[in-house]
């Protein structure tokens, strides 16, 4: 059983006003030591304040928190064994890089040989130690980053928390970076807490996902759980594209269900033996899950092909459906970068029933 380094129970944050506001509102869930678990969502969700309930910064209006069984729920910032890495990078700019990264274990008590000796091994873990005698605006942005992480990583916490700390960079110094937290966060053994609201983000460098929305909990469990069996339309709708179609079952035969989405079309999906026929449902299928095919069969669905973006990789094909009902294809790019076809085409589409997921209405 994996040791727990983060509990949350029965939390609660509310902003008195008018007015009032509950960021949070009753969440409990554990974090697992040496996880690297990401809260992810949209702005004002609350997943910034439980960051910082965490470190101390807010106070609880109500519920615990526990890091590694210990009761921190009203401890001082400082007595907790936890650090915060923040989306700006906040290094001193008339220090040298060894000398911030050096600056909080002097202030914990070690002599400067030893700071010393601890900020040259960040320096070295985090691919800085050439740079070790620069200052702070001789480095590039990527690189006071990774001088942020290397300082708040130099008194060994417990538990590290990163405040959406790569939403400053850009997208190519983004994508490196997410490479190195993954590496540090393995390295180190360290328990990665990381808030962003950037769902690519989120999924390349995860091992949970806890997607919040409006102060709650909606689904927490692993990226490719998250991506392909979201819990509700929201996580479905936040986490990657999806063509989402209200439906009514018509028949469940060999381990199918037909479903009847607008005007008279059907697709195959997971059976639902349970379910009654004209019982209402909300299908949603992703774009890449779909393929376009030169051939037509009763079997498969048909439309025209309105519009198309590119999008380098691939191609986003909008197909009407019917009048009423259209369905976005992506599909990846061939060797010569061209679409396989034009708007005003009309196009069949293979759609795997296994591809199908079933979200039930609200009021079925």
């Amino acid at each position: 059983m994996m040791a727990v380094a983060v509990s949350v129970r029965n939390v609660k944050k509310t902003y008195h006003g008018s007015p009032s506001i509950d960021a949070l509102k009753n969440i409990s869930f554990d974090i697992h030591h040496n996880e690297f678990f990401t809260l992810l969502g949209p702005s004002g969700c609350g997943k910034t304040t439980l960051l910082r309930l965490i470190a101390g910064f807010e106070d609880l209006t109500a519920g615990k928190l526990h890091l590694f069984e210990q009761n921190i729920s009203h401890l001082p910032p400082e007595k907790r064994p936890v650090n915060t890495v923040f989306q700006h990078y906040a290094l001193f700019p008339h220090m040298t890089i060894i000398e911030n990264v050096a600056f909080g274990l002097r202030r914990l008590g070690k002599t400067e040989n030893e700071a010393n000796t601890a900020a040259e091994k960040m320096l070295e873990l985090v691919h800085l130690d050439d740079f070790a005698t620069r200052m702070p605006k001789q480095l590039s942005g990527g690189q006071q980053q990774r001088v942020a992480l290397a300082r708040a990583l130099a008194p060994q916490p417990k538990v590290l928390l990163l405040d959406e700390p790569l939403s400053a960079l850009d997208l190519k110094l983004r994508q490196n970076m997410r490479l190195e937290l993954k590496r540090l966060q393995r390295e180190t053994g360290i328990t990665f807490v990381f808030v962003t609201h950037d769902q690519e983000e989120a999924l390349a460098m995860s091992d949970r996902i806890a997607v919040m929305s409006a102060g709650k909990v909606q689904q927490i469990a692993k990226p490719d759980e998250i991506y392909e069996t979201p819990a509700n339309r929201f996580v479905a709708d936040f986490i990657g594209d999806a063509n989402f179609y209200d439906a009514s079952i018509v028949k469940s035969e060999n381990d199918v269900t037909t479903y009847q989405i607008g005007n008279g079309v059907h697709l195959k999906g997971p059976l639902r033996p349970n379910m009654p026929d004209n019982a209402k449902v909300t299908l949603f299928v992703r774009p890449e899950k779909i393929s376009i095919i030169n051939f037509s069969t009763l079997e498969l669905v048909s439309g025209e092909i309105k519009d198309i973006v590119y999008l380098g990789s691939s191609t986003d094909y909008q197909i009407e459906l019917n009048s009423s009902l259209s369905i976005v294809v992506r599909n990846e790019n061939q060797q010569n970068g061209l679409a396989i076809a034009k708007p005003g085409d009309k196009v069949s589409l293979r759609i795997d029933p296994t591809s199908i997921r079933i979200l039930e209405s609200e009021n079925s």
